[in-house]
């Protein structure tokens, strides 16, 4: 059955050969051949780097969500406490004012600081990133180049050959039988 679909392509690429063939259809035949598997990998590849990216970023907000809840959280206590405290001495309203604004200082201070720290840590994270996503986009287009040269080499190759249609179609058809049996 393997034999006969064979020689059905064969033919389907003898008669093929046999009217004007359009050389945009196989370059893009040749390119999928040569490098489609290549690009698919490289996009999966890309695809989960944005994901991790995602991830990390998700990871980071919902830290810094716990953090400030965390803050807020003792702030929140801290306030009940001296709140208490100057419920139960009137007597001592002055002095319970001052460490209560001296602690909301602090805290806020704390805040800010880790306010601060966050968006540094942030702006650290968002610049390695970028320095990620430009050397991605440079060995792309590295390997994008190096594909292009390779295969305007191939294609000058084959321009320059006296191989004829036949002889080309066979070894495209051989090519392709090879690649599908090795999947």
């Amino acid at each position: 059955m393997a034999d006969n679909k064979q020689k059905d392509q064969r033919v389907q690429n003898a008669n093929q050969t046999d009217s004007e063939p359009q050389p945009k259809d196989e370059l893009g035949q040749l390119r999928e051949i040569l490098f489609g598997q290549t690009n698919r990998a490289f996009r999966a590849d890309l695809s989960a780097l944005e994901s991790r990216v995602n991830e990390s970023f998700a990871e980071l907000n919902t830290h810094l969500d716990k953090q400030f809840n965390d803050i807020r959280k003792l702030i929140d206590q801290q306030i009940n406490a001296l709140s208490n405290q100057l419920a139960s001495a009137n007597d001592s309203h002055s002095s319970v004012q001052a460490q209560l604004q001296n602690t909301t200082d602090k805290l806020q201070s704390e805040l800010e600081i880790a306010e601060t720290a966050a968006k540094s840590d942030n702006d650290a994270l968002e610049a390695h990133v970028v320095k990620e996503l430009e050397s991605l986009d440079s060995l792309f287009s590295k390997r994008h180049q190096e594909l292009l040269e390779k295969l305007q080499q191939v294609t000058s190759e084959l321009s320059e050959s006296k191989t004829d249609r036949k002889t080309l179609a066979n070894l495209l058809s051989t090519m392709a039988t090879n690649l599908a049996t090795d999947h």
